[in-house]
């Protein structure tokens, strides 16, 4: 019943013009050799690294080289890129900064690979999650998705180190988590009509099949009757499937305009209940693992698959478990290989700090150990966290697009040592709201983070929600300031002087992976990651 070409046609002209334009790829994955690679956010993070300067980027760069990486991960926000899609419009300043990645990289011998159409992104106030959502009923909305992924492998493939790209089911899987909200009367039976699933069910079920998953209180008596299933329904199995299917044929359309283009497949299961309400069952999606024409399959792998809640994980459980799993999608996948996207051998995420953990004394030994599976399944591996990052919740934190974003009285931007900063005059003041771009303020230690410069004694108050602290400035130094728990939704700068503010970081949460800390400064497994991309090579 696996459905390929339901959604055929709605690249259509488009594409053929896309690729058309498009020089060839000069890098494919696998002329790159075995990818080593880390996920580049600077000192930033991906949900505001393209409206940041990275003035230390070729020295980033060069590190990541010296640590024995050969590739980085850069996540391509696709409303960053392309704020809007009717009418399509780019982002000059993001375009801007992948060409200079693209070349910083190139100097330092390192491929790029591109993550294309990552959900999160600062550029508008709104969720952008919406646009992911509109791909299943408007074409608009799919052509601006295919002109954009077009638009991002012209620019990489203008450079000899670009070396492909995946999407990735993460990206779409906010519509599979909430679709089952709808209910069970028009408003769900219209929505099943819009995305296409009725269409999809008819062509793969016949009514009395629905009848017997649904067990509707009404027997269908037409495929218009037809209704999105609760999450807790067995029929929800359906919607997963119809779900792999539609990712699978955007995949495959969206190669037309990207060619090579993979997909982070997802490896673990869902959850539905069995039929007749019996225990929970498991639904697979190994309809999706073989990507369409792509040469290899991309996924995320953590040691917690598999695994239940809070449970230890000793090192030779974790090699065990990971040989099974990546044999599995091999079974699935017609054989190619698997580039692992994100190696997460510790995952600190704040939402899934209950999942199963390695045994934090055996990480060293999990990385250390891990060539022999690599080189078994594998044609590349990623790390996400190569350095840690807070969840900064700020836009143009480091006014590289001058004051956009920022309330401002009494100030402006300028360049001084070769950065960016904001100048502000005696009396003046800088401010932004934040605080619907974060969770926690309430419960959790918020802190500001910031670098401020003067050529004099200056006075610089800082103002989050309700709470106040003044820091004395006298040339150029890094502050971080502690405001409890206390809630808020904006950020405000003060000074009684000239004072200059730069890199500006409000956050309650720091992505640790246990490589470099923010300041990009050495921890306990860099040693063992340099030892596992030496025996990579």
């Amino acid at each position: 019943m696996k459905m390929r070409k339901y959604y055929r046609g709605l690249c259509g002209a488009l594409a053929g013009c896309l690729i058309a334009a498009a020089p060839p790829l000069s890098v494919r994955a696998e002329e790159a050799g075995y990818i080593r690679a880390a996920t580049y956010t600077s000192d930033a993070w991906v949900s505001n690294f393209w409206n940041t300067e990275s003035d230390h980027m070729e020295e980033e760069l060069a590190q990541i080289a010296a640590d024995g990486f050969n590739t980085i991960i850069l996540v391509i926000p696709w409303r960053e890129f392309q704020p809007s899609v009717m009418p399509l419009t780019y982002n000059p300043y993001a375009f801007e900064k992948l060409d200079q990645v693209m070349e910083a990289a190139e100097k330092q011998g390192l491929s790029v690979m591109f993550r294309v159409g990552y959900t999160w992104d600062y550029y508008g106030d709104e969720s952008s999650v919406y646009r992911f959502r509109e791909l299943l009923r408007s074409e608009a909305v799919r052509n601006g998705w295919l002109a954009y992924a077009g638009r991002i492998y012209e620019t990489g493939s203008r450079y000899s180190n670009f070396c492909g790209g995946f999407m990735t089911w993460e990206d779409f899987w906010n519509y599979a988590e909430d679709a089952g909200n709808f209910g069970r009367r028009d408003n769900s039976r219209k929505e099943a009509k819009q995305i296409g699933f009725q269409d999809y069910l008819k062509k793969h079920y016949t009514l009395s099949q629905l009848n017997e998953v649904y067990q509707p209180a009404v027997p269908f008596s037409s495929y218009s009757d037809v209704y999105i299933p609760g999450r807790s329904d067995h029929a929800y199995r359906l919607f997963y499937e119809f779900y792999d299917a539609y990712l699978e044929e955007l995949l495959v359309d969206t190669q037309k305009c990207f060619p090579g283009l993979s997909m982070e497949v997802r490896l673990d299961a869902d959850s539905v209940p069995g039929a007749g309400g019996e225990e929970m069952t498991r639904v697979s999606h190994f309809d999706t693992f073989d990507c369409g024409d792509a040469d290899y399959t991309a996924l995320m792998y953590s040691v917690s698959m598999g695994r239940a809640a809070g449970q230890t994980v000793l090192v030779h459980e974790a090699f065990r478990t990971m040989g099974e799993q990546l044999a599995q999608v091999k079974a699935h996948n017609g054989g190619k290989p698997i580039m692992i996207d994100q190696l997460l051998y510790m995952d600190e995420t704040e939402d899934f700090q209950s999942n199963a953990r390695l045994l934090e004394s055996h990480r060293g030994l999990f990385l250390m150990g891990l060539p022999e599976l690599l080189h078994q399944y594998t044609n590349g591996y990623g790390i996400w966290t190569y350095r840690n990052y807070t969840n900064n919740p700020v836009y143009n934190s480091q006014f590289a697009l001058g004051s956009r974003g920022w309330e401002v009285s009494g100030a402006a931007v300028q360049t001084r040592n070769g950065s960016s900063q904001m100048m502000i005059l005696p009396g003046g003041k800088i401010s932004q709201k934040i605080g619907h771009r974060i969770g926690g303020r309430n419960t959790h230690d918020n802190y500001v983070r910031f670098t401020a410069d003067s050529d004099g004694p200056v006075t610089v108050t800082v103002s989050l929600g309700t709470q106040k602290q003044q820091v004395s400035v006298d040339g150029e130094q890094q502050y971080t300031l502690e405001f409890g728990r206390d809630g808020y939704y904006s950020v405000e700068f003060e000074a009684d002087g000239e004072a200059y503010l730069d890199n500006i970081q409000v956050y309650n949460f720091i992505q640790d992976g246990q490589l470099r800390d923010v300041d990009g400064k050495e921890l306990s497994c860099m040693a063992p990651m340099r030892h596992l991309n030496r025996a990579m090579q």
